[in-house]
């Protein structure tokens, strides 16, 4: 038997000659500079893409090709996305005729956030369950799916007039746009989750005995769980259209949300603004969808794919 000291000693000669040390897996955990390269190439290459994006808009509309009030300088954008974030203009005062206000972006995100948060929590509670009773129960689909396909196929902008008669142009017909928009993807992804799970599992569980409950907890659950995660991407996406569009329609007089004020901004011809406003709302998309990532790998890892 080989002595525990000489197994945990690098130098360790092994029969070919070369020290535990030498090996390569040991060798990689070293930081080297094909490793660090390794590590860092994506974010490198991304603040070097970034960087040339900014410096061909400057260039872009230095050259006077496009109206400023269409297409802004960079660096005007970003003056007025510090403002609209961080203040520094002096001015506090908040009013539609001057909409580049110390925090205006903020305020109007936040209204933005909480209408959007609670519209797809409610999405994703209500919409996971009703996927997998429509693909656990044949009664369910066949009473549930019709509602769901013609409602999901229907454009938002035909269903709003509707809701408004009922709901007026206050906060609920915002939270029911976003709801309607964001609920179905998750209910059909859910839905094709279940039914696409493998019979031969199914078989196996009830061979060993498994009660429904169990067969769903032990089998449909794993197996569905990456069809819910898309599901919960995608909805996420079209939530954020919901909720922009509910606010481009709504009409509020002030604070009504980061797309009332990419709609205000537009039509005040303040293009700094409207494009920093549009800008923080892509940031937001790409967190949401980085983070969709992210939780997917950690729930289901399975469906990550190695990196070369």
């Amino acid at each position: 038997m080989t002595d525990t000291s000489q197994q945990r000693n690098p130098n360790t000669k092994l029969s070919d000659g070369n020290s535990i040390a030498s090996q390569p897996r040991l060798r990689e955990a070293k930081w080297t500079k094909e490793r660090i390269w390794r590590r860092s190439r994506y974010a490198v290459i991304t603040i070097i893409n970034l960087t040339a994006f900014a410096l061909v808009w400057q260039w872009f509309a230095n050259g006077g090709h496009v109206p400023e009030a269409f297409f802004p300088k960079f660096t005007d954008m970003m003056h007025a996305m510090k403002v609209g974030w961080l203040g520094g203009s002096g001015d506090t005062a908040n009013n539609t005729f001057d909409l580049l206000q110390d925090g205006v972006i903020v305020k109007n995100f936040m209204v933005t956030l909480k209408v959007y948060g609670l519209g797809m929590l409610v999405s994703i509670v209500v919409g996971i369950p009703l996927g997998l009773m429509m693909g656990g129960s044949k009664w369910a689909d066949a009473i549930l799916s019709p509602y769901v396909w013609t409602l999901s196929s229907l454009p938002r902008i035909a269903i709003f007039p509707i809701l408004v008669l009922f709901m007026g142009l206050g906060d609920s017909v915002k939270y029911a746009l976003v709801i309607l928009t964001a609920i179905f993807p998750v209910i059909i992804n859910t839905w094709a989750g279940v039914k696409t799970t493998e019979q031969s599992l199914i078989n196996a569980a009830r061979v060993f005995g498994a009660s429904r409950r169990q067969l769903y907890q032990k089998v449909v659950l794993p197996y569905t769980l990456p069809f819910v995660v898309s599901g919960i991407q995608l909805s996420l996406s079209r939530g954020l259209v919901g909720v922009v569009l509910a606010e481009f329609l709504t009409g509020a007089s002030k604070d009504g949300g980061i797309g009332w004020l990419i709609f205000r901004a537009a039509r005040q011809f303040n293009g700094g603004l409207t494009y920093a406003a549009l800008v923080s709302l892509a940031i937001f998309a790409l967190v949401l969808v980085q983070g969709t990532r992210s939780m997917e790998s950690k729930i289901a890892p399975w469906r990550q794919v190695t990196k070369a």
